[in-house]
């Protein structure tokens, strides 16, 4: 749901696919300031080749009728409703110490180069503004997919109806997309489940019997994933991505031998896959061909220079030929582009005081209906002229009491804000 008819901002239980950090002091970065960034709170993200899963549990409330009809839309706006009405019209607040200045009471700046404390009101001049017309622009929304179904809803007494699936085999990707969602969220059980619907479906697509593979190989399953893999190699001996898992269990089980020949396969196909070249390069490095696996891991630092398991690998190759200017070279490298972990203590006070953005962060969880707060008054509905919903799938964060929404308060009392 968004805000003031389509124009505010996402309601905060959304699902969302973006990166949201943090500066120094725990404040979002919206301010186009990303270099105060000092944490990452969550990323959610679709790579290319990829699926995701989301989940949401919803309570059917009691008068609904024989049926009920569920829509999904995944949506797209160019720039978040708050950096747009920022770029247009933010300003700092009145009545605060002015940015850059010390602050009487904390002792410390409102704004440095790694945070920004102050308060911001959308109440600057629209004069000269670079836009066609002197107001804040509405940025359109975007409904990148949608889809609909209707279910049958029983009454609250009828006894529950035993599970049963319908396999039809134009669905197997419906499937495996299913699984590979459950499987990034490290929900390794359940993914399997949907990748046997896909074996059960058409017994020679190798997907399935790869990608359970993929499951049972990261649970530490290693007989399994070396049942299903070799299944997927008596389908097709030189697909990419079983030839890429197959040699991934050998390197598990200390046959480097075959895992590199495997992944020699891969890369004759793709000679550019960072992921195959730095796993070569490591098996090389556990067979002790320390200057074989140089040459792998400068083929990864051609595509990415920044690509820290090779700047790892390197350092001990480098190490184990006995050049230690080189191997502190990307030791250096190495220590440059690792993530910060201790940064992530910066994100504790913001995950606190925005319960949705900490159930976003989880790799598992879900998005639950709750009742929306009334989001303001008949008067403020009337003057902005739309219709206020009463439900709709929110988060499971706590319920907040009723309050009028940021978006309607800012359109009653913030002059020159949107309306």
């Amino acid at each position: 749901m968004v805000e003031d008819n389509g124009k505010g901002p996402v309601e905060k239980g959304a699902h969302f696919y973006r990166s949201l950090q943090v500066d120094a002091h725990g404040n979002p970065i919206n301010k186009r300031n990303a270099w105060a960034t000092r944490a990452v709170v969550y990323v959610r993200l679709i790579p290319p080749g990829a699926a995701d899963t989301v989940h949401f549990r919803m309570k059917v409330p009691e008068k609904t009728g024989g049926t009920i009809t569920l829509t999904a839309r995944l949506c797209y706006r160019k720039f978040a409703w708050f950096n747009t009405q920022f770029a247009f019209a933010g300003e700092h607040a009145k009545n605060q110490t002015n940015p850059g200045t010390a602050s009487p009471s904390a002792g410390q700046s409102l704004v440095t180069p790694d945070y920004d404390d102050a308060k911001v009101t959308f109440t600057k001049s629209l004069q000269g503004v670079s836009a066609k017309s002197g107001k804040i622009p509405d940025v359109p929304i975007v409904t990148v997919a949608e889809n609909e179904v209707a279910i049958n809803v029983l009454p609250a007494n009828a006894p529950a109806p035993k599970p049963a699936t319908q396999l039809a085999k134009e669905d197997w990707q419906r499937w495996n997309d299913y699984g590979i969602g459950l499987l990034l969220q490290g929900d390794l059980k359940a993914a399997q489940v949907a990748f046997e619907k896909v074996t059960e479906i058409d017994p020679q697509n190798p997907d399935g019997w790869v990608n359970i593979g993929r499951a049972a190989l990261q649970e530490g399953d290693v007989a399994r994933a070396h049942t299903v893999l070799e299944k997927a190699l008596a389908i097709d001996p030189k697909l990419a991505r079983t030839n890429f898992f197959y040699g991934s269990l050998m390197k598990t089980t200390g046959d480097y031998d075959q895992a590199a020949a495997h992944l020699q396969i891969v890369l004759a196909q793709y000679p550019r896959d960072r992921v195959a070249l730095n796993n070569l390069g490591r098996v090389l490095f556990l067979q002790r061909k320390y200057a074989d696996a140089v040459k792998v891991l400068q083929r990864v630092l051609a595509v990415d220079p920044e690509d820290l398991q090779a700047h790892y690998n390197l350092m001990l190759c480098y190490n184990g030929l006995g050049d230690e200017k080189m191997s502190k070279e990307h030791q250096a490298r190495y220590l440059r582009f690792k993530a910060d972990e201790a940064s992530q203590a910066i994100t504790g006070p913001y995950r606190q005081l925005n319960p949705e953005d900490n159930n976003e962060r989880q790799n598992i969880h879900e998005h639950v209906s709750v009742p929306l707060p009334i989001l303001m008054n008949r008067v403020a509905t009337a003057a902005i002229g739309r219709r206020v919903p009463t439900a709709h799938v929110g988060t499971d964060a706590p319920v907040r009491p009723a309050e009028r929404s940021s978006a309607a308060v800012r359109a009653i009392t913030t002059p020159g804000s949107q309306k």
